[in-house]
């Protein structure tokens, strides 16, 4: 059920010291320094004779943050922005697709532990500032999730396009890792239940895609940001660059409200909750499986067949869905060989074996196109070892006398034929059902807001994290803002702490966190691991007042 879950600020201990209007708000001198570090980054002219709150100033970082990727964007991107303006809802869906285009993350995929573990790695590891500060950007390139929202946002800005900023609370791609090793851990029991034989490598990746929700959970969790943007009256699009996610939910109404409520309370953070639609794109995928499941089971029958009937089996392969999923996105084939069973299915290529070879199994009196569907599988075939054998066998003419160890060596050639069928098949089914590269699985819960003072937070934070790394810039930073990535940041101060003295801030973020209504397994994990470290805190306590 989507629910609507306005969120306050943690009330945490110390409270901000109430000021007068002539007082100017006394920063911590770690905040500080990130603050004038950030001003000259994005070129923001701090005027120090006027008193602002700390809220102010971090909206103000994050207006000129938007500013300052303005003056920068791209020229192309500048015309794109115009086009958008001018244009009809139609051709804004078609901009934002391509503006999502432009700016998604290039990444190689990942189908080992150690090609992911690296992957986390890098990514942790390389978060220099240059990613976050758009005058960055053409000297040292690649700009991070933050980076690439503030180049949408610049973007939104010169179309005149009302914006949210999202981050989500959890993400696609954890829904899809988990998901996806559901599948795999299916197709396994599967082939090891009928004794498959699964190609090495396709089921080493399986058993990879089984254990990455445990392995991907060591990825700490981190700010991250898209966009939602209006591209009419009642129509928001999800852009996600980095997060590789672009689309359009369902319920455009909650949207809308959050956009409405927001314009009053331009600091404030929105809960959207999604997962309703999360579900439904699982189960359609799931749903997907179930023809194909079937045709395993038929194939399986027929490769456990005593005597097997060639010709039956031929007949019953081309009037199956075979020809359609080798033709699919699903089933990994080079286009030109997919053009090349295409044109077979055509009749408007030369056919594979002559048809009159095929009379003496009873094959050739088939309908045209069935004969034409045959001849596609037959181009297929000799793609592989057992089909090139069996298409050999079906390619010669042999006298009578040698017709009868023909089909003997025929249907010992279509049996393997049917393994190896059935071996790909499954890596087919996971393909089918997978949802790693489903771009249309959209965040299923969300935090919501107007991005200028989220923005100037997260910049503040950020080259805190990569620099600084004051403890007080977490604490106070989390008293402003109620985003969970803040409070996350500031509960694992209990986590860095190599005292046994624990905060009482950052006990009650911890507490807070715990309470609150959306968790994703990553968050619980840390949340353990916090619980386990205040629980021996205060064993040690005890032990030691005992003494």
């Amino acid at each position: 059920m989507t629910t609507v879950n306005q969120r306050l600020p943690c009330s945490l201990e110390i409270e901000n010291p109430r000021q007068r209007p002539d007082q100017r708000e006394v920063l911590h001198p770690d905040l500080e320094r990130i603050l004038s570090f950030c001003r000259k980054r994005t070129r923001f002219i701090a005027h120090k004779t006027t008193s602002l709150p700390l809220n102010s100033t971090l909206t103000q970082l994050g207006e000129q943050a938007i500013q300052s990727a303005m003056e920068v964007l791209n020229p192309q991107l500048k015309s794109l922005a115009k086009e958008y303006a001018d244009g009809s809802g139609s051709r804004r869906n078609v901009i934002c697709e391509e503006l999502f285009h432009q700016l998604v993350t290039r990444t190689k995929p990942v189908r080992t532990q150690a090609e992911l573990v690296k992957h986390v790695c890098d990514d942790l590891t390389n978060q220099s500032c240059n990613r976050i500060f758009p005058r960055q950007f053409h000297k040292h390139g690649n700009p991070n999730c933050l980076g690439r929202a503030l180049i949408l946002l610049a973007f939104a800005r010169l179309a005149g396009a009302p914006v949210l900023g999202a981050t989500p609370l959890i993400s696609g791609s954890e829904i899809a890792i988990r998901h996806d090793a559901r599948v795999a851990r299916g197709i396994l029991r599967r082939a090891d239940r009928q004794q498959v034989r699964l190609k090495p490598e396709l089921k080493t990746f399986l058993e990879f895609m089984t254990a990455r929700p445990g392995i991907d959970r060591l990825r700490p969790p981190m700010f991250h940001m898209g966009i939602l943007m209006q591209t009419s009256a009642k129509r928001w699009t999800l852009i996600d660059p980095h997060a590789k996610v672009t689309g359009i939910y369902r319920n455009q109404r909650l949207i809308c409200e959050f956009q409405d409520q927001s314009l009053f309370q331009p600091e404030q953070v929105f809960d959207a909750d999604f997962r309703v639609e999360a579900d439904l794109k699982c189960s359609q995928q799931l749903w997907r499986l179930k023809s194909i499941t079937e045709f395993l089971g038929e194939l399986q029958t027929f490769s456990e067949t005593d005597h097997l009937n060639v010709s039956e089996v031929l007949v019953f392969l081309a009037e199956s869905n075979l020809p359609e999923y080798l033709l699919s996105d699903d089933w990994n084939l080079p286009r030109e060989e997919k053009a090349n069973i295409a044109a077979q299915m055509r009749g408007s290529a030369a056919p594979v074996v002559d048809p009159r070879l095929l009379e003496t199994l009873s094959l050739g009196n088939c309908a045209e196109p069935l004969r034409n569907r045959m001849q596609a599988l037959l181009n297929w075939f000799l793609l592989l070892d057992s089909g090139k054998e069996l298409v050999g066998l079906l390619a010669f003419a042999v006298s009578e006398g040698s017709e009868s160890l023909r089909r003997e060596m025929l249907a010992q050639s279509i049996k393997e034929l049917l393994e190896e069928l059935i071996a790909r098949l499954h890596g087919f089914l996971f393909n089918t059902a997978s949802l790693s590269n489903e771009r249309g699985l959209l965040h299923p819960v969300l935090e919501l807001y107007q991005p200028e003072f989220r923005v100037g937070v997260e910049l503040v934070s950020h080259v805190n994290a990569v620099t600084l790394r004051s403890e007080a810039i977490p604490e106070v930073l989390s008293r402003v803002c109620p985003g969970q990535t803040i409070q996350i940041s500031h509960a694992t101060e209990i986590l860095r702490n190599q005292q046994h003295y624990i905060t009482a801030s950052s006990r009650r973020t911890f507490q807070t966190l715990t309470a609150a209504e959306f968790q994703s397994e990553r968050l619980q994990d840390i949340l353990q691991r916090i619980s386990q470290k205040l629980f021996l805190t205060s064993e040690s306590r005890s032990t030691h007042d005992s003494e």
